[in-house]
């Protein structure tokens, strides 16, 4: 993080700065040869406001090679900064939980990214069951579109990148983590140790599907939940009457669904 804290000083003195911080893969131990910085300042309403749109978002390329990002500083203003603990989007919550602080000197941007990084009981609670279903009904559907005789491969792409995406959200929340950006959803997923056995078995689920690979799939799914505490999914009925006749159920697909 030392080159992060360096490129950021001549934000220090900035007029309005109120904190920096770098998130993204420049701060997980699978950082790789094509990883950047992404640094993040805070400003006072008044002094974003001033700032020129150029000056808002700032890339700057490695040395010899204009298609690969060295580092961004993007900018915000304080009052939507803070709004962020408000918001549904995982893009605004995954990353926080390993956010690094660069300059913080009235102690007011680590309180936020504390927030941004928690993870309700509720809303855990909420998504698990939400993206289970959503993971079950994909896979439901891809089996009847490859059964009907339809000749619609963009069809069956598009429900099994539903199938899995919902899944790995399942797969995170269980582990109590908000669910990670897809471009590093696998790397993630070992760090909070899920087996490596369940990675298997979606990774042979999804680039050759059969029936028995998908039935093999849930199992371990269910299995893995199983472990970890979990009791929603084996209540068949009362997960589908809590998602369809009950106002809760119906209020969390709707904040959370199809994400």
């Amino acid at each position: 993080m030392e080159r992060a804290r360096e490129l950021s000083r001549p934000y220090w003195t900035r007029e309005g700065v109120i904190g920096i911080y770098v998130v993204g893969s420049a701060t997980r131990p699978h950082r790789d040869g094509l990883s950047d910085y992404d640094i993040e300042v805070v400003l006072e309403d008044a002094a974003y406001a001033r700032t020129p749109d150029a000056e808002r978002q700032v890339f700057a390329y490695r040395d010899g090679d204009p298609t690969i990002v060295d580092y961004e500083f993007y900018l915000w203003p304080w009052s939507e900064f803070a709004a962020l603990v408000s918001s549904t989007q995982d893009l605004f919550h995954y990353p926080y939980q390993h956010a690094v602080v660069l300059h913080d000197p009235e102690g007011k941007v680590a309180p936020i990214i504390r927030r941004l990084a928690e993870l309700p009981e509720d809303v855990r609670q909420d998504r698990l069951r939400v993206h289970y279903l959503e993971f079950r009904f994909a896979l439901g559907r891809a089996r009847k579109t490859e059964s009907g005789g339809r000749d619609r491969d963009l069809n069956l792409r598009l429900l099994r990148g539903d199938a899995v995406s919902a899944l790995s959200k399942v797969l995170f929340l269980t582990a109590r983590s908000w669910p990670a950006t897809h471009h590093w959803v696998e790397q993630e997923l070992r760090l909070l140790g899920v087996p490596e056995a369940l990675l298997g078995h979606i990774e042979k689920a999804f680039a050759a599907p059969n029936p028995d690979r998908r039935k093999a799939l849930v199992d371990a799914t269910d299995g893995w939940l199983d472990e970890r505490g979990e009791t929603f999914h084996r209540d068949t009925a009362g997960l589908m009457a809590w998602a369809f006749h009950r106002t809760e159920g119906k209020r969390a697909f709707e904040r959370w669904g199809g994400r």
